[in-house]
């Protein structure tokens, strides 16, 4: 079972799928834009005050993107700016855009970004972090502590997705499945808030130590857990626990 948003389901469904997998898309949750557009707007639009611009998801990437080139025409007008990606699928995104990303944490969570940042002397730099609504406060509270400058894009918001067109929500009632994927903490969270029950004997897959620990807050098992905080990562993890 995958939980992932439909616009992003495709590429996890494809590999497993090759693998000869079944696969079931569940998506759970949806992205839609922040409350506050103009504020969103009007920081991209200035993204070439900063010194560093951080992404966390691809989604912000696309997010910030999409603003960017409704407010120029061409990508130099970003300036300056050292980009900053939290992981592979986020740093795949912004290549995408014809980006250089100057750094990646080698694992793949905030505390390790916000390590590699404070490497780089962040005392009185201004940094724009671009975030869905909700994030943990990790980044922005630890660069605050070293005397950066932190401004907070908010690039959209996680609701959970109740159109179920496929009708895969029944067809797990009813048949069940070996292994469920989770791909971030919001996943969990919006399965469980749509009243979604985990059929018996089914394993748990978690992408990384986050999305695992809101799966504990939940009183879930959790069977497998991708060492590689990716989607690569967590196709490995799955192959491997039944190898």
């Amino acid at each position: 079972v995958v939980t992932r948003t439909r616009h992003q389901a495709g590429g996890l469904t494809k590999t497993l799928s090759q693998l000869g997998a079944d696969v079931i898309e569940l998506p759970t949750i949806k992205i839609v834009p922040p409350k506050d557009l103009m504020e969103f707007g009007g920081l991209v639009q200035d993204a070439h005050k900063y010194e560093w611009i951080i992404f966390t998801s691809p989604n912000g990437v696309d997010a910030f993107f999409e603003m960017f080139y409704k407010l120029y025409s061409d990508a130099r007008a970003i300036g300056g700016a050292k980009i900053a990606a939290i992981g592979p699928g986020t740093a795949e995104k912004i290549k995408q855009y014809h980006l250089a990303v100057d750094l990646m944490p080698q694992t793949f969570v905030a505390e390790s970004l916000v390590k590699e940042l404070l490497k780089q002397d962040v005392e009185h730099q201004m940094i724009l972090w671009v975030r869905a609504e909700g994030a943990r406060e990790v980044i922005s509270k630890e660069l605050n502590k070293a005397r950066a400058i932190v401004d907070e894009a908010i690039a959209y918001r996680t609701i959970p997705e109740r159109e179920d067109n496929a009708g895969a929500v029944a067809r797990l009632a009813e048949e069940g499945a070996d292994v469920i994927t989770f791909t971030s903490s919001s996943t969990v969270e919006c399965f469980f808030d749509l009243g979604l029950e985990l059929p018996p004997g089914i394993k748990v897959a978690s992408i990384g130590p986050i999305t695992s620990e809101t799966l504990k807050a939940r009183k879930v098992k959790i069977d497998i857990e991708a060492k590689e905080h990716s989607i690569p990562g967590l196709v490995k993890a799955i192959r491997e626990y039944f190898e």
